[in-house]
């Protein structure tokens, strides 16, 4: 009997976590994230497309594999934030802090970009520090504590 109702306890306790409502800043950030996938796809897309079009003319691109570089680079970032935002309801940790790794080097992305003269840089700061703000919300960080 004791054993029936430890069960049944740990098991009402189970779905009671996994019900849980997720936080509203949390989708809020998913889908700024969701935004952030679909622009560093296309980014990418478009500098490799540009980069192969040049060179199937026959036209000498510098700094082609560099170029080529950072464009599967940002696919590569858009898919694997994709991969978080779909696995954000799992309440797994490891989500949460890729989304801040890779945030941090947009910041330095933009910080960079910024210093170069670049003023759109403001937009991709301001998104970075604004999802890591959200994602070390106590509520938030406390859907992605296992």
């Amino acid at each position: 009997m004791f054993v029936a109702r430890t069960t049944f306890t740990v098991l009402a306790m189970t779905n009671e976590i996994s019900q849980q409502r997720m936080p509203g800043r949390l989708k809020l950030t998913l889908g700024i994230l969701i935004f952030q996938v679909l622009a560093n796809g296309f980014i990418g897309f478009l500098i490799i497309d540009a980069i192969s079009e040049r060179s199937s003319h026959g036209a000498r691109t510098p700094n082609g594999g560099l170029l080529y570089f950072i464009g599967f680079l940002s696919i590569a970032i858009a898919l694997t934030l994709l991969a978080c935002v779909l696995m954000a309801g799992t309440r797994r940790a490891w989500v949460r802090m890729t989304v801040i790794g890779i945030e941090v080097i947009g910041l330095i992305s933009g910080a960079i970009n910024l210093f170069s003269g670049q003023v759109t840089a403001i937009a991709g700061i301001a998104l970075a520090i604004g999802v890591m703000s959200m994602l070390n919300q106590d509520n938030v960080r406390e859907w992605f504590s296992e």
